[in-house]
Parts: C-alpha cells; structure tokens; sequence
C-alpha cells in the first residue's frame, strides 16, 4: 500500500492476544488510551484554537461513545488509575473520572506550583482511592 492510501486519522488496536487482526477505527484524536481489562477507549483531541481538551471514552464492543467532557483545561497527564477510573492531570489541578453513570470529572487536588509546566510521568492511587502520588520532574539545580 502506498503512502498516499493509508488513511490519516486512524486509531489502530492490536490485541495482543489476536495480534494478526488489528482493529482500525477511523477516529481523530490527539490521545488514546485503551483500558487495562476491557474493550474501552479513552480519547482526548484539543479543541481547535483553545487550550480545552474534549474527552470521550467508548465502548469498542458495543460501537457505542459511554460518556463525554470538555476539561476547562488541557490535560497534560492522564492515565487508567483503575479498570473503572481515568486519573486526569492538568497544569493546575489532578481529576478522576468515572466510567460509570454519567458523572463529570472530579477534582481531586490542586497541583503544587514546583510541578506547574514541568514533566509530568505518573500519577497513582492505592485501592482504597484515599492516597494519591502525582510524580514529575523539573530542570533546576540540585539544591531545588
């Protein structure tokens, strides 16, 4: 196939149990995130000309969207904190966001100001959902 054929704006999924049968869908989307235990898919794509993300998660079995929102802000971090919850991290604050009912993101914590435009590259939660780590790196000398 020629460049010129491949479609442009595709997710592609592999199984890892199948992964001769590749599951294209033809979705734009800055971000992709698949669920660890599920055939759920997170996406986020930024809202032409704003520094809002627009996030929809779906349901790839069913071909149907379960839940969407718009974040007043990017989401510069996000990730599968459990099989039910995206944890969401913005420049100023972290959000959960259930899979379930039709609940909006919820606001967890205001992120400290060392970590405001820094790296962000993990953010975890114990089971209990009450101890919540937001891990990221900043340039500066190694008295900071």
């Amino acid at each position: 196939m020629c460049e010129g054929d491949v479609p442009r704006d595709n997710v592609v999924i592999i199984d890892t149990n199948m992964p001769m049968q590749p599951l294209r869908r033809p979705i734009t989307a800055d971000s992709a995130l698949m669920n660890p235990n599920s055939r759920i898919l997170a996406l986020k794509a930024q809202l032409p000309g704003t520094t809002q993300d627009h996030l929809q998660i779906f349901n790839i079995e069913a071909k149907a969207k379960i839940k969407s929102h718009q974040m007043p802000e990017q989401v510069v971090f996000w990730k599968w904190i459990t099989p039910k919850m995206l944890g969401l991290v913005t420049q100023t604050s972290v959000h959960h966001w259930s899979i379930e009912g039709d609940s909006e993101p919820v606001k967890m914590f205001d992120g400290t100001a060392n970590l405001t435009n820094n790296q962000i590259f993990n953010y975890r939660c114990d089971p209990t959902e009450k101890w919540l780590v937001l891990i990221g790196i900043a340039p500066g000398s190694p008295e900071r």
